[in-house]
């Protein structure tokens, strides 16, 4: 298969809204199980190789049963992520043919709001323990308390407050197909931002359509 340079398939006019498209992943963020990633894109061709992308992506994982939690068969988790990302897009090549392939970079800056709840505590209340002690004490308070009286065991659950606002940088690499004006692409995400312990990874595939 031949290969030909990026500026032999793309129009070298000024930057014009050339692709939009949708992606989904599964999203490995801290102490949460593997959240649900949804995106939408559009991108403006600059050049035959570069283009700005501006992606609006939800990731989310809700999990709040907390019997479930506490016999290890899930995580207790309640993340959702909104993320805006203004990103430079670069294709090093394109294969020549009806159906041809391609490998993309892209990075950029990241706003994000954060919502929702982390566990700080979650255990069984034995009957010699004070359910006053364990909300009240310094060391184990939570900005959310709630109790799981479902069964002869209590369980106690204390959670954090994740309300906030971050900034980070957000890099993908791309491989994908193209047929006529249709791409599906292979999707790897890495994301840092202020405000999230590690790197937010996530995998999967995204659709889009030439404009």
């Amino acid at each position: 298969m031949s290969v030909l340079p990026a500026q032999a398939q793309v129009d070298s006019s000024p930057a014009r809204l050339s692709t939009a498209g949708l992606s989904v992943q599964a999203v490995f963020m801290e102490r949460a199980p593997v959240a649900t990633g949804i995106a939408a894109h559009a991108g403006w061709a600059v050049t035959p190789a570069w283009e700005l992308r501006v992606g609006i992506r939800r990731d989310a994982v809700v999990q709040r049963d907390i019997r479930r939690a506490y016999s290890s068969r899930t995580e207790w988790a309640d993340q959702r992520r909104f993320s805006v990302t203004p990103a430079l897009a670069w294709r090093p090549f394109r294969s020549d043919g009806p159906l041809h392939q391609s490998f993309r970079v892209s990075v950029g800056p990241t706003l994000q709001v954060q919502r929702g709840e982390q566990v700080r505590r979650l255990g069984a209340i034995e009957g010699s323990m004070s359910l006053d002690r364990l909300t009240t004490d310094s060391g184990l308070r939570g900005d959310n308390t709630y109790l799981d009286r479902s069964r002869t065991t209590p369980l106690l659950l204390l959670t954090d407050n994740t309300n906030r606002t971050n900034v980070g940088i957000t890099a993908e690499l791309q491989y994908g197909l193209t047929y006529k004006a249709v791409t599906v692409e292979a999707l790897f995400t890495g994301r840092r931002v202020t405000g999230v312990d590690g790197v937010t990874v996530g995998l999967g595939g995204r659709v889009s359509v030439a404009l």
